[in-house]
């Protein structure tokens, strides 16, 4: 591993621990806050709720005007019937810790003692407690209640005994589970919070364990985009002109690298050979094989007769055929321009038909479509190959064009179609190769909106002067020029 692996490794093992534990952390944050909420505040709500219906009580009974603990009763039952979710029972107590009067089923002896009596007169120590009933936690809350109960107070820390008629004990129980509703909205950040942490922490765990499989993945990029260099680099210029022609072409690959591939160069006998193929799929595979049939076609001797051209298909098919899965087909178009005597000889394996466009006198077009030769290369060992000639004109147009050009799909699963390559061409005509190259696939690009093209697309244009542009031009003229683009 390199210094600059090494560092990488070294950070990522720090951002690990660190989102660790900041996951930690927020986890834990979490459940102190939901113990917060659970211990604190529900029962600091169910206190103030009994303390509301004491209130409530002691305000009833001014209304009622009697101080008589018979009048309390009724008052209780009605307080209870208002909130049964939330009132488990309200008991009224004397200094002994007897029940005078009872609403609701209360659930074990009194929360206090006779010794702690004098306190919670007092208002020193009135310490509200939790109990478990059959119907949930309660909360307990003790307060004076000053009725019609004569008595005698404990002793007082002086020794004197001294009498406080009237004075009683109430008792309220509050279900925890009555009152904790109202935090509905705070539990579930509480949810959400632990949720988030529990989250946190698996992705760093995944990403932990994916880490390396991440870093061969970047190195298959980096492996892959130098590839892609290295088949451009394969490709020739982008623009060519020579005295006989003037070629344009693009590729577009769907993936990093591609299975389509085009091809200009001169024979021996001073012939122009263009060719444009599609390798079956997309990727890495499909550019390898891209690249044998590529170094086949530069290394055959096709020119002179047809037959040689023929054989030289059958050659190429027998091989992707032996080297090949059946899976893995090309469809060729593979032609050979004669400037000298204005022919344009080609071999259609299986591609689509390229257009020979002619423009005619009254401004009409005249389009040939090259589809004869034989099946595509690499799937039947035995398949042959025939040769066809086209007589051309000065100024002919020749389109090649691959699959993922005329099948491109839009949003609404429509194709681009010929229609609309022909379109193009013809609207651009005046111009160069370059820029009709530029318009075709400018509204391919157009017509696929936001969709991504799912195959790669390769377009290639050739204007063929011939032996009339060749009679106007001085012998000094060099033979080609390169416009690299």
């Amino acid at each position: 591993m390199d210094d600059s692996a090494k560092h990488t490794y070294f950070w990522f093992k720090a951002s690990i621990a660190l989102g660790m534990l900041l996951g930690l952390v927020l986890l834990a944050q979490s459940i102190l806050t939901y113990r917060y909420v659970a211990n604190s505040m529900v029962r600091l709500e169910a206190k103030r709720e009994a303390d509301r219906k004491m209130q409530s009580i002691i305000r009833l009974s001014r209304t009622a005007g009697n101080r008589d603990i018979a009048t309390l009763h009724p008052l209780m039952d009605e307080l209870r019937k208002e909130a049964p979710q939330q009132i488990a029972w309200i008991r009224v107590l004397d200094t002994r810790g007897d029940a005078i009067a009872i609403s609701g089923n209360a659930s074990g002896a009194p929360a206090y003692t006779a010794s702690s009596f004098e306190k919670i007169v007092e208002d020193r120590e009135r310490p509200p407690a939790v109990r478990m009933t059959a119907a949930g936690s309660v909360l307990i809350t003790l307060n004076p209640l000053y009725v019609g109960l004569p008595g005698k107070s404990p002793a007082t820390p002086g020794g004197l005994a001294r009498t406080m008629p009237g004075v009683g004990i109430i008792e309220i129980a509050i279900y925890l589970n009555g009152v904790s509703t109202r935090f509905g909205p705070l539990r579930e950040n509480l949810i959400v919070g632990v949720s988030a942490a529990l989250a946190l922490w698996a992705a760093v765990i995944i990403i932990a364990f994916r880490f390396r499989s991440y870093l061969r993945g970047k190195k298959v990029e980096e492996q892959l985009a130098m590839a892609r260099l290295v088949q451009f680099d394969l490709l020739p210029p982008g623009r060519l002109l020579t005295r006989d022609l003037e070629f344009a072409a693009q590729c577009v690959p769907a993936w990093q690298v591609g299975g389509d591939f085009y091809d200009a160069f001169e024979t021996g006998d001073h012939q122009v050979e263009l060719v444009l193929g599609d390798v079956s799929g997309k990727g890495l595979s499909a550019a390898l094989v891209m690249g044998v049939v590529q170094g086949a076609v530069h290394a055959a001797n096709a020119t002179g007769p047809a037959v040689n051209h023929e054989q030289s298909a059958e050659r190429l098919n027998q091989l992707l055929c032996k080297k090949t899965s059946r899976e893995r087909f090309v469809s060729l178009v593979w032609c050979y321009f004669d400037a000298i005597t204005s022919t344009l000889s080609y071999i259609n394996a299986g591609h689509l038909p390229p257009l020979l466009m002619r423009r005619k006198s009254d401004g009409k077009f005249d389009i040939i479509r090259l589809d004869e030769g034989g099946p595509v290369l690499g799937v039947l060992p035995g398949a042959t190959y025939k040769q066809s000639q086209i007589p051309v004109q000065p100024g002919d147009l020749l389109v090649v064009f691959s699959d993922g050009i005329l099948e491109a799909l839009n949003s609404d699963d429509e194709e681009f179609g010929e229609e609309r390559i022909l379109t193009a061409v013809e609207e651009n005509w005046g111009g160069s190769p370059s820029q009709i190259t530029d318009a075709v696939l400018a509204r391919v690009r157009v017509f696929l909106g936001r969709e991504l093209p799912h195959d790669d697309q390769t377009l290639m244009v050739v204007r063929l002067q011939g032996v009339a542009r060749q009679a106007v031009e001085p012998e000094q003229q060099p033979r080609e020029t390169v416009l690299q683009g």
